[in-house]
């Protein structure tokens, strides 16, 4: 670290490139510091939004007419036009932070999904031994990939994003627990219903034992699961013998099925008649 009048401190400075730009984040500033006992910043506003967390210490963070004391294992945000100051409070322990400024129009999205807003930008308790890492290895990075980290360094962030947000995520009561694990299901089962899942699988990825997934999903969404990934199937079947011009041997494996005949057998089982038949049919009306 470098000595300042009131710090050791140390920087690593980004600009944005067209690969951030489409991103939509990126990082402006990395940096750590060992506060000195006359140590103290703003009060000032920046044009991005900077999160600083307390690695040893506290800290008295002013923002507006707002204040809060913030102690190690905590983090404060700065947001853009935002009147801020910040000091070491007490003197025990020497003031230790580490920050990252990022921007870009994901940033305020990414904040919110951690917890950090505005209104309330700090949070307390949210530093874990992942986090901890993950701060690390934003100092590694450059060292470790010198030609090229940009994308080294966006994973980073959205990596630190998913650690503050799983880390202070709120004990959410039954119900609505169970509200998030079954919309989670159906957005799976909508995105690979026509691949090789069976009603396992979705349980599996909704973290939820088998047999009381499919009670309770059978109660909310009035089908089973193997009955709901059933009717994705079919409804797609039918559009794609309606709207497109392939054979029933290519509708069959689009939708996972080891032949025509297999697949053939679960058409007429759900519809009442063959695929082959409502191909004919849906012909002949076009020709009329």
């Amino acid at each position: 670290m470098q000595e300042y009048a009131q710090e050791f401190a140390e920087n690593i400075y980004f600009s944005p490139d067209e690969l951030n730009y489409s991103i939509g984040l990126w990082p402006v500033r990395i940096g750590r510091n060992r506060a000195k006992p006359n140590y103290g910043a703003g009060p000032r506003t920046i044009e991005h939004y900077s999160v600083h967390f307390v690695q040893a210490g506290a800290v008295l963070f002013q923002f507006g007419e707002q204040s809060v004391q913030l102690r190690q294992g905590d983090l404060f945000c700065l947001f853009p036009r935002t009147s801020y100051s910040y000091r070491p409070a007490g003197t025990d322990v020497t003031l230790e932070m580490a920050w990252i400024a990022l921007d870009g129009p994901l940033s305020p999205a990414l904040l919110a999904l951690a917890g950090i807003r505005e209104h309330t930008p700090w949070l307390q308790d949210a530093m874990s031994a992942e986090i901890e890492s993950t701060l690390q290895q934003f100092w590694s990075v450059g060292a470790l990939r010198p030609h090229d980290p940009r994308l080294a360094y966006a994973s980073l962030l959205f990596k630190l994003f998913d650690g503050l947000k799983h880390r202070t995520e709120p004990a959410q009561p039954p119900k609505d627990r169970q509200k998030d694990w079954i919309k989670k299901s159906v957005d799976y089962m909508h995105t690979h219903y026509a691949e090789q899942i069976d009603a396992t699988h979705v349980a599996m990825h909704a973290g939820i034992h088998r047999t009381y997934f499919s009670k309770i999903f059978a109660e909310q969404i009035g089908m089973s699961p193997a009955k709901y990934l059933m009717k994705l199937r079919m409804d797609k079947a039918m559009r794609l013998l309606q709207e497109t011009s392939l054979t029933v041997t290519e509708i069959a494996l689009s939708l996972s099925y080891s032949d025509a005949a297999s697949f053939s057998r679960a058409f007429s089982l759900y519809y009442g008649f063959p695929p082959t038949h409502y191909r004919l049919k849906t012909d002949e009306a076009r020709l009329q």
